[in-house]
């Protein structure tokens, strides 16, 4: 144990290493501060969620209609007008006449107005999802990607059982439920795609360097003649693989914590934890995201944590066995990069008529990269519904051998 504490304090005591810490959480902090401008408008669905539960009733939307007409009423006598929609009183009001009302009174017509935005949206769902049909969409992807042969019939029959849950789904009413409107305020996007890929690339940068430090240390400061002599001897690098991981995991969790810290406490989720991820109004494109499971708000996000926690302890392992191998931090650096890049081009390579192009999609770099869609059945060409665990399970299979067979053959080569 001392002597993992001994490999972790290289890197603790390393000043580009720890600036670099300060500089990316400074950054995400400032991202996610300077996104906040409509922090005010999300809470409203807290209190909607508060005031009529979470699941979207025939009962419960009678009841919101009838409040928003009370408040319709309200706007009437505040304006002496009639108006049957706060967006009528608004399309028709002049330049002018907006020095008439007070901040309170904009303040109430501002919230009147969201009102109105959440519950035409409610009142639309079943219309919007009777229009979507899977296996047209699906026919129209093969046509976008220019699929044939194999690969367009992998794609067809995996497109029939997302159909099957997407019917699942609109029958169980799990798109039934209140979240942030999607196409107002992308939320998801901004959290599971601009926040988190932040995290993962800086992460990511981070991670190889400080286990390509770790594993190198000794050969780099020419120190390494002595310290393989030692009775601990080369030993000494599984010591360095565990190290590796350590700080791998506190690097994780320190920008995890420092970044998700600032994001819940800037934007108000408190109430929507339980919502469906694949609720309606979590539709921010051309298609709503439809997991293949009713997983909550709350659980996607544990999930796609433990996803990048899993995948960049395996970056780490792979730095480490490339190091042993390279016995240099700079190469080593460089041709992680190089073979992140390459792993993740990889299925533009393949003939679009062959199902290598699937197969080829099972990497890290393209799981990392694509958590936005993480568990989803609406993620274009990556829509199967195990791509997460077999990708997981056959690079941990990897890591593991290459792991193994650097360890392996540096207890027996030369380290003249």
């Amino acid at each position: 144990m001392r002597i993992i504490f001994h490999e972790c304090k290289k890197v603790l005591t390393s000043p580009i290493l720890i600036s670099l810490i300060i500089v990316f959480s400074a950054f995400n902090i400032f991202v996610i501060v300077s996104s906040s401008d409509h922090k005010e408008e999300l809470k409203i669905i807290n209190e909607i969620i508060e005031t009529y539960g979470l699941d979207i009733t025939d009962e419960s939307l009678d009841e919101f209609k009838s409040d928003v007409q009370i408040d319709v009423a309200e706007l009437n006598r505040m304006t002496a007008s009639e108006f049957t929609s706060v967006y009528e009183f608004l399309d028709g009001l002049r330049y002018e006449d907006q020095e008439k009302y007070n901040d309170e009174q904009w303040e109430f017509i501002h919230r009147l107005q969201l009102k109105e935005m959440y519950l035409n949206m409610a009142k639309s769902i079943d219309e919007s999802y009777k229009k979507i049909d899977i296996q047209k969409m699906a026919e129209v992807e093969i046509e976008k990607y220019g699929l044939s042969g194999k690969a367009a019939e992998t794609f067809l029959n995996e497109n029939e059982k997302f159909s099957e849950r997407f019917e699942e789904m609109v029958n169980k009413g799990e798109q039934k439920r209140w979240f942030f409107a999607g196409k107002a305020y992308f939320m998801h996007t901004f959290l599971f795609k601009t926040v988190f890929l932040q995290i993962i690339i800086e992460s990511l940068l981070l991670i190889v360097l400080t286990t390509a430090l770790i594993t190198t240390y000794e050969f780099e400061n020419r120190t390494h003649l002595l310290t393989y002599s030692t009775k601990r001897g080369r030993k000494l690098m599984k010591n360095k693989l565990l190290s590796s991981l350590a700080m791998a995991t506190t690097i994780v969790f320190l920008l995890f914590a420092i970044t998700l810290g600032t994001f819940f406490a800037v934007f108000d989720y408190s109430h929507v934890w339980g919502t469906s991820i694949s609720s309606a109004f979590n539709w921010e494109y051309n298609f709503p995201y439809v997991a293949w499971w009713d997983i909550s708000v709350g659980a996607f996000l544990i999930g796609v944590i433990a996803l990048v926690f899993v995948t960049l302890l395996l970056f780490s392992g792979l730095t480490f066995a490339l190091s042993v191998t390279v016995k240099n931090s700079y190469i080593t650096f460089f041709l992680m990069a190089a073979l992140f890049v390459l792993i993740w081009l990889l299925p533009g390579f393949m003939p679009k008529s062959s199902i290598l192009l699937f197969v080829s999609a099972y990497t890290l770099p393209t799981l990392i990269l694509t958590v936005t869609s993480s568990f989803m059945g609406s993620s274009g060409l990556i829509l199967f519904e195990n791509f997460e665990w077999i990708t997981i399970s056959f690079w941990t299979v990897i890591t593991l051998a290459v792991c193994f067979w650097s360890y392996k053959r540096f207890l027996k080569i030369d380290i003249q």
